[in-house]
């Protein structure tokens, strides 16, 4: 493994990666604008040290936190596209923002005039009570971790790095895990840490926007803990004569030595200084955060007024006899349209002739050949799943709540074999058959699978929501492997491609297929609705020792849920 060090790597290749630009280094790591060769798009990419990157406690915990903050879904979090190891060094994949940050911000400018500071706590603190509600605390707000596009449309950045430390994680070159400036006094002791460190530290953020100092400077460290310890809080009207005091109260009650006598949520704190503006400031205030509003970026952005009607997933064909067979209607769409939907939506029917039923006997391999897997990628030995397992990997109706911020959602079906295509049923390019949807028969027959588990999971009414998780069991890691592989190569053919559904008694569905993004074992596909219904659907795979997750979600402004979906599966694979 390169260690990071002084000489840059621009220029150079990491995995999928090609080092465009240095960002930012410090004693975690460096940050590059890299372009992602894979996904074709430019992201920033933080490479740990070989200090963390070499301490497997940091690496459990960076990965996990990782995961726990890449699901975040606000549009003022920067998002995290992937997390990993590549040459035994550890990466994290964000959005890149063009851009600056408020430390760069406050250095060229110095104090921010109040509705402006305002306007960009108001929207971090929205970042960060999105983020308390799902249980995570960032513990590293500082000036250099909000970024402001050239609208101020602001993002609270380093979500899943800085909670991968405990409190008493010092790096070798002696920096704490959050800035020093801004640690709350319990940082320093013994105690558990709640979210109310991170409203201490906003506030710092805060005092800082107003006055253009932190509160309390030192360059020796002793004395800066002593500080936020023991000393006074200052009053930013003190340092700066031209801020409100209001502001005196509002910083310290957000500074408070004690946790519990802080505000309650970010939220709470935005408004108090909010409250703290004169009338005209606030104003002014409400207008700056309007405009930033019309910068909200697409994968996050608000629900329109009027939801679009959710049409059904990619159709799973079923046959046309109900006497024999006994089709799962999978429904998704507002009531004007529900009839005609649960006329024409028919999801994993059961086959009377038992051909969807995995096959007991030696079958026929799939004839694509897996290339040689990268060197460069750690990969993990974990124990042969058995088919009595695939259960257990499912996840609940409350957690598929949480990936769509939604509540609702409940399990509609659950069944143990695979899907029949209707004989009356088309699809303009059959071969895309299997990179629209999962389960079925003519993708997984020559594959070597010997049981599955599929569930099918719905949210009625505003949004509607659909989501289709399963499992399917290989006698080995390396037959569900070179699936996806094959899977790969059919998924490619189908990228950029139109495709219509036709069923039996005419109706139509179409869809438009992306790119294909990430590589086996984990591979996803997402398409668009073509006709004005509005949703968007994902569909992923991923091979986790000897079982392939199959999971597809569709949702009005779906992003990544389904892959997200398909981590968390993955991570109940017994270790």
């Amino acid at each position: 493994m390169t260690d990071i060090g002084p000489i840059s790597r621009v220029g150079s290749q990491f995995g999928p990666y090609k080092l465009q630009r240095l960002l930012g280094r410090g004693g975690m790591g460096e940050v590059y604008a890299a372009y992602d060769t894979v996904k074709d798009r430019t992201v920033a990419l933080k490479l740990m040290s070989q200090h963390f990157s070499s301490d497997d406690v940091f690496r459990r915990r960076m990965q996990r936190e990782a995961h726990t903050a890449g699901r975040l879904q606000e549009p003022h979090i920067v998002p995290i596209h992937d997390y990993g190891e590549i040459d035994g060094q550890l990466f994290i994949d964000m959005r890149y923002v063009e851009g600056n940050d408020v430390a760069a911000l406050i250095r060229r400018e110095g104090p921010l005039a109040p509705p402006r500071a305002v306007a960009i706590i108001e929207q971090v603190a929205a970042a960060l009570d999105a983020a308390h509600r799902a249980g995570v605390i960032h513990r590293d707000i500082k000036p250099e971790n909000i970024l402001l596009t050239g609208e101020d449309f602001a993002y609270l950045a380093d979500f899943g790095i800085a909670a991968a430390f405990t409190d008493k994680s010092v790096t070798k070159t002696g920096t704490a895990v959050g800035s020093w400036c801004y640690m709350a006094p319990e940082r320093f002791g013994d105690g558990d840490i709640t979210y109310r460190a991170d409203i201490y530290a906003l506030t710092c953020v805060l005092y800082e926007c107003l006055t253009g100092v932190p509160p309390y400077s030192s360059e020796n460290l002793p004395a800066l803990m002593a500080a936020h310890l023991t000393r006074p809080i200052p009053r930013p009207s003190r340092q700066n004569p031209s801020v409100p005091s209001g502001f005196d109260q509002v910083i310290a009650r957000g500074m408070a030595k004690e946790p519990t006598e802080r505000y309650e949520s970010a939220g709470a704190l935005a408004k108090a200084a909010h409250d703290a503006l004169s009338a005209p400031d606030q104003h002014r205030a409400d207008t700056l955060l309007e405009h930033t509003r019309h910068f909200v970026p697409p994968p996050s952005g608000p629900m329109p007024m009027m939801p679009p009607q959710l049409p059904l997933p990619p159709q799973v064909w079923a046959p046309p006899t109900p006497s024999q067979r006994k089709p799962w209607l999978l429904v998704g769409a507002v009531a004007a349209v529900v009839a005609l939907l649960l006329a024409t939506a028919i999801w994993l029917a059961v086959g009377n002739s038992g051909s969807g039923q995995p096959n007991s006997q030696t079958t026929t391999p799939i004839t694509t050949t897996a290339p040689a897997l990268s060197t460069t990628t750690t990969t993990r030995t974990v124990p042969t799943v058995a088919p009595a397992q695939l259960n257990s990997l499912l996840l609940s109706p409350a957690q598929l709540d949480a990936y769509f911020s939604t509540s609702g959602i409940v399990v509609s079906k659950t069944r143990t074999d695979m899907a029949d295509i209707d004989p009356g049923d088309k699809l303009s390019d059959p071969q895309c058959l299997g990179a629209l949807i999962g389960f079925q028969t003519p993708t997984y027959k020559s594959s070597g699978y010997t049981a599955t588990v599929a569930q099918l999971l719905e949210r009625r009414g505003s949004p509607n929501i659909v989501v289709v998780q399963g499992a399917v069991h290989f006698a080995s890691a390396a037959q569900a492997t070179q699936f996806v592989y094959a899977q790969q190569s059919q998924w490619n053919g189908c990228a950029g491609k139109p495709v219509t559904q036709t069923t039996h008694d005419g109706q139509t569905l179409s869809w438009k297929f992306h790119e294909v993004t990430g590589a086996p074992p984990k591979i996803a596909l997402i398409h668009d609705s073509t006709d004005n219904r509005g949703t968007t659907c994902q569909h992923v795979l991923s091979a986790v020792s000897n079982v392939v997750i199959d999971v597809s979600a569709c949702a009005p402004q779906l992003t990544n849920q389904a892959s997200q979906i398909a981590t968390d599966m993955a991570a109940k694979v017994p270790k």
